[in-house]
């Protein structure tokens, strides 16, 4: 399970995760652990800093850009801007010759045509389309990239797939069609198949 935020809270036995991999310490991304967890937990020492409180029993680390299998799957995480207070990862997940690249949250990937090189998959963030929610602070971008540019790295990349996630209010309160509709007409322009998540989606890599 990839992030486990406040909604998850108390439904962890339900669903029994056999590892739960953090993206950040956001509440929307961590706070499903505020009781603790039925299982390992990774998260970069940055994110383990701020859950220093909740009671999870096994803690284990996620290094930066290097590589750690967990249950047969490969994770290997890399550092994004998004949040100063909060710091984020994205994670490259590889299994036999297939692979993804997923970051919910995300301002600025540096060099991201070496960190999405070669995959099947990018499933990114979805706060917004087109209207900018970025800005700096001193050095650092905080906040959410457009879809529109999200699929610009794809492009550059060579990504032939892309899925938006954790969708911002212009999506979840709009038309979903119409706005879907749109992102895979963005997608088209990008050379890219693009397309936004809905809840219950399942993606298969075989074959």
């Amino acid at each position: 399970m990839i992030d486990c935020g406040k909604d998850w809270l108390r439904r962890l036995p339900a669903v029994a995760p056999t590892a739960i991999v953090l993206t950040h310490a956001h509440a929307d991304h961590a706070w499903g652990l505020a009781e603790g967890a039925p299982c390992p937990v990774y998260a970069t020492k940055a994110t383990w800093a701020l859950l220093d409180r909740f009671p999870v029993r096994d803690r284990r680390e996620m290094p930066v850009q290097k590589s750690v299998v967990i249950g047969g799957v490969w994770f290997r995480a890399y550092a994004v801007q998004h949040s100063i207070r909060a710091p984020a990862v994205g994670y490259r997940v590889s299994a036999d010759d297939r692979a993804m690249f997923y970051v919910p949250d995300v301002a600025w990937l540096a060099n991201a045509v070496k960190a999405l090189r070669g995959i099947d998959v990018y499933i990114g963030d979805g706060a917004t389309i087109k209207r900018s929610m970025v800005r700096r602070q001193g050095r650092k971008l905080i906040g959410h990239a457009q879809i529109v540019a999200q699929l610009g790295w794809c492009k550059r990349a060579g990504v032939k797939q892309a899925i938006f996630t954790h969708c911002g209010s212009q999506i979840v309160r709009g038309d979903a069609r119409r706005l879907d509709a749109l992102v895979r007409r963005l997608g088209r322009e990008h050379g890219v198949e693009a397309r936004l998540a809905h809840d219950g989606n399942r993606l298969s890599f075989s074959g």
